[in-house]
């Protein structure tokens, strides 16, 4: 281990609360995406992220699709994070925004659990592309990704201002 002696609080939040926890001072560091309002922080680029529904392959679903709207998927079953995970949330306020409500079968704590699932036909899911092809059941999946403008996500390592980290947070930045 190459810092023994340094301890990270680790939370998981929509971007919009990273930005406002940092703002406040509640963190010292914080991943969101571009879209949220990181006018008052700094930031540094850290990957992009783009946005994928996968479907078991052997399923009707998106067959021969080289992409599709999320529109064009909102009415179908789907596998989903927990409520409260930032992705899904990010998901669900975007069906919102077309006045749709998604209809999921099942809500489970992890993106593995959520592409087993969709690899044994239970319903489909939206998960970061990288994620659904580097997982061990990607020959069972079809992954489709999503065409909409928002489904590609530039994520942004944030700090009030980097100057003024601590050392130990300067190190992890």
């Amino acid at each position: 281990m190459a810092n023994p002696h340094i301890d990270v609080d680790l939370e998981e939040h929509p971007s919009h609360l990273i930005a406002e926890k940092l703002v406040n001072g509640y963190a010292d560091l914080g991943i969101a995406a571009s879209w949220a309002d990181l006018s008052n922080l700094e930031q540094r680029p850290f990957c992009t992220d783009r946005l994928a529904i996968i479907a078991a392959h052997n399923s009707p679903f998106a067959s021969g699709a080289r992409s599709i709207r999320f529109e064009d998927a909102a009415n179908e079953l789907f596998i989903g994070l927990n409520i409260g995970n930032a992705l899904q949330e990010h998901i669900i306020r975007r069906a919102a925004q077309l006045g749709r409500h998604l209809n999921f079968r099942v809500r489970v704590t992890t993106l593995e659990t959520v592409i087993q699932l969709v690899s044994n036909n239970v319903g489909i899911a939206i998960v970061p592309e990288g994620a659904a092809r580097k997982a061990p059941r990607t020959r069972k999946l079809r992954i489709v990704p999503l065409s909409n403008d928002w489904a590609t996500r530039r994520l942004c390592l944030c700090a009030r201002r980097f100057s003024d980290l601590t050392p130990q947070a300067a190190r992890l930045a």
